[in-house]
């Protein structure tokens, strides 16, 4: 299965939540899913902001590496679920994407962009998605 987690950037919820989720799936020793993540508002190639790299370095996790993508037709055809970071996320997949909204997921109610924001806004936003992998994690396996 292939999942991608998408936000506007690119570069803070997205990337953040999508080292989390890899990593939840790895320490359950599932294999057979793979996890990305994408923007649909962004360009190619901008690195993970400072905070959220800082953010994610608090907890162990690297994403120094990362680079921004923008959702593409070729990126919708090859997902299976898309894990969208708000409800306007979703719906831009679904109608300017035409991702199957059967197969969209939304992160509770939505997780608040904290990009331009201070480092306490990103601890704050890495905590909400912390907290939303139980739930994301069943809602994946239920489709």
């Amino acid at each position: 299965m292939k999942l991608l987690c998408v936000c506007t950037g690119n570069i803070c919820r997205s990337p953040m939540l999508e080292e989390l989720l890899r990593h939840e799936f790895e320490k359950r020793g599932v294999t057979d899913v793979s996890v990305s993540s994408a923007g649909v508002g962004t360009y190619d190639g901008a690195p993970a902001s400072e905070h959220a790299v800082t953010v994610m370095k608090e907890l162990g996790f690297d994403i120094s590496g990362h680079r921004s993508r923008q959702v593409t037709p070729a990126i919708i055809a090859d997902t299976d679920v898309f894990i969208a970071l708000s409800p306007e996320h979703g719906i831009t997949l679904a109608f300017q994407y035409g991702a199957d909204p059967e197969k969209i997921l939304t992160v509770g109610a939505g997780i608040p962009d904290p990009y331009g924001r201070n480092l306490a806004t990103y601890r704050s936003c890495v905590e909400l998605l912390v907290e939303s992998l139980p739930q994301l994690l069943d809602d994946v396996n239920a489709l």
